[in-house]
């Protein structure tokens, strides 16, 4: 109905958008920017959450955020009052793993940042391990010189960038010199926002290490598919049934757009919005994916709509009854 079109939810009538969520059984959710913020849910983002639950859509947490483990991001929307089960919150470990598995992995891998999601992978049967190599008080270039390589690493994993020291950069660079040693990220989005401030994210390391050697990372959290595991494969969850929520162009509404989605974008902060605008006026069919079919600047609003749709419902189903009430009389006569 909105493909790609942009459109304020809050500008449309009532009914309209009503109709449109009629037809979504499943939605999925983005966290950091959309639900919470840190340690902290946006306001009014568990009331709407929940109560998309309530009204029986089936709803996912997705992310690919890693600072945590899945089951401590799963503890974490619980605490914060999301009404969720350990089996509805997907990070990017999961997407890691089974590419590992896929490709038959049996080496080491070389984590950079991410302690959440090298546990994980630890739990599930990988040697993924954290760089300990630091020059102390040696001269860096000198150190760099002579680093030590482990020829038992057979990949390089950027994760989120919270803490990321230089020299985890310079290890992983040289590391991924041997084209045989394989470069894999979470995100390809440059930071997050913190109220007025930024932070790094995944997509800033990956570029800069890109940029050094000279190839392209595969990314295995959103926009790859593959962070839903066998959802989209086995029928679980309908794309054209399905909507995304997200405030990221590059990992959330590229995902909904490969995935055949729906998509929300929800916030203004991080300029998401203004790159869409831009995107939908050049009208580059190239970049058409990232735009969004709908938009609001919080997620919290997303809950009028979810009761007008129930009344909407309501209505329909009275209307329905006195048709067919009004069919019997007539039969009758």
């Amino acid at each position: 109905m909105f493909k790609r079109s942009l459109s304020h939810l809050d500008k449309l009538p009532k009914s309209k958008v009503a109709e449109w969520l009629g037809g979504i059984d499943t939605v999925i959710c983005s966290t950091d920017g959309v639900l919470w913020q840190e340690n902290n849910s946006i306001k009014g983002s568990v009331e709407a959450f929940n109560t998309i639950k309530a009204k029986g859509k089936r709803s996912l947490i997705v992310t690919n955020a890693c600072c945590l483990t899945n089951s401590e991001l799963f503890q974490k929307a619980k605490c914060l009052g999301f009404n969720v089960k350990e089996q509805e919150v997907l990070n990017s470990a999961g997407a890691v793993s089974s590419y590992l598995t896929d490709r038959k992995f049996k080496k080491k891998l070389l984590v950079l940042c991410g302690d959440g999601i090298r546990k994980d992978l630890q739990k599930d049967g990988f040697c993924a391990m954290a760089n300990d190599q630091r020059p102390d008080d040696r001269n860096r270039l000198e150190w760099v010189k002579n680093l030590v390589l482990d020829p038992d690493v057979g990949a390089v994993l950027v994760a989120r960038a919270d803490g990321m020291e230089t020299n985890q950069m310079l290890v992983a660079c040289n590391y991924l010199q041997n084209p045989k040693v394989l470069f894999l990220t979470t995100s390809m989005d440059g930071f997050q926002t913190l109220g007025n401030t930024r932070v790094p994210d995944a997509g800033t390391v990956a570029a800069a290490i890109e940029m050094i050697v000279q190839r392209k990372p595969t990314v295995l959290g959103k926009p790859n598919p593959r962070i839903l595991g066998k959802l989209l494969e086995s029928g679980e969850i309908k794309p054209e049934k399905t909507l995304m929520i997200g405030n990221s162009l590059k990992s959330d509404i590229a995902f909904a757009s490969i995935c055949g989605f729906q998509s929300l974008l929800v916030g203004c902060d991080n300029g998401a919005y203004d790159e869409a605008e831009k995107i939908k006026k050049e009208r580059d069919e190239k970049m058409m994916k990232f735009v969004p079919d709908t938009f609001l600047a919080s997620f919290a609003p997303f809950m009028e709509f979810l009761c007008t749709e129930v009344k909407a419902g309501n209505e329909k189903d009275k209307k329905d009854q006195e048709t067919k009430s009004g069919s019997v009389k007539q039969q009758m006569k």
